[in-house]
């Protein structure tokens, strides 16, 4: 369960790409998408097996 003094989970970082990814996606081709999303995604699990 989520501790109420507790932020949002995953990186500002991991947020401000998911946010250009979705505002691109209209725009770009359907592979470049899945390609950034995976990026996003091996990002924020690299991310949190550091911390």
């Amino acid at each position: 369960m989520l501790n109420k003094d507790e932020g949002p989970r995953g990186s500002l970082m991991v947020w401000l790409m998911a946010v250009i990814v979705v505002s691109l996606a209209a725009r770009i081709d359907t592979i470049v998408a899945d390609v950034l999303v995976l990026v996003i995604g091996a990002y924020a699990m690299r991310d949190h097996s550091r911390s």
